[in-house]
């Protein structure tokens, strides 16, 4: 055990291995650094491109999940589809909304039915994404997870998202891995401008919260 002693020495991996390269400022010629520049170059490309179609990819997949889902929500009586949204918690005026008809034809459809089979697909899709968001991202209380604004300075809610016909939002949001602002951004592009404000809430020497214009 008193022979060579050898010490492991960390070793670029590819696709890094290529561009890592250990080399002398002073010596190294403009075409070498050229070179090397437009390999990095490359490789941040190739990146973007893999992360902009892997990200497709997670969206279409989760499309056609939310798709088979809701085929298999069809198959339940459209009163018994509103009675497990009643039951998840959402209020009939959301569900309303959601589904793209007033409070009282909700109220028709629980007491008598008469519901359209392009209505009973709405609340099966809405059940259904219900289920995805739940067993798939682990969201407790979907209800209330629809009413939560994305960020405290905008009040956009899931809910918005849903009933203005972007449900591909609310499920990137329930997801994670998207960023909020990019998603307040695709949902509308004038976002931060509509909900600016020149105010600011701030806690007050007395303990109590109070509101005051921003900068004093």
């Amino acid at each position: 055990m008193t022979g060579d002693v050898q010490y492991a020495v960390d070793r670029p991996t590819a696709p890094t291995a290529n561009l890592v390269e250990l080399f002398d400022p002073v010596s190294t010629s403009a075409s070498q650094l050229l070179d090397l520049a437009e390999r990095a170059g490359s490789l941040r490309t190739s990146s973007k491109q893999i992360h902009e179609s892997s990200s497709e990819l997670h969206k279409e997949a989760l499309y056609l999940s939310w798709q088979r889902r809701t085929n298999a929500r069809g198959k339940l009586a459209p009163k018994a589809l509103l009675e497990e949204l009643a039951d998840l918690g959402f209020a009939w005026r959301d569900v309303a909304r959601m589904v793209g008809v007033s409070v009282p034809a909700i109220q028709k459809w629980r007491r008598a039915g008469g519901v359209s089979g392009e209505n009973r697909r709405n609340l099966a899709s809405l059940l259904a994404l219900c289920d995805e968001i739940t067993e798939r991202y682990h969201i407790q209380e979907v209800a209330s997870w629809f009413e939560m604004p994305l960020a405290s300075n905008a009040p956009i809610r899931p809910i918005d998202m849903y009933a203005e016909g972007r449900p591909e939002l609310v499920l990137e949001h329930a997801s994670g891995h998207g960023d909020v602002e990019q998603i307040l951004s695709a949902y509308d592009p004038n976002w931060r401008e509509r909900f600016r404000s020149d105010f600011e809430v701030y806690l007050d020497t007395d303990g109590a919260m109070s509101i005051r214009p921003k900068g004093e």
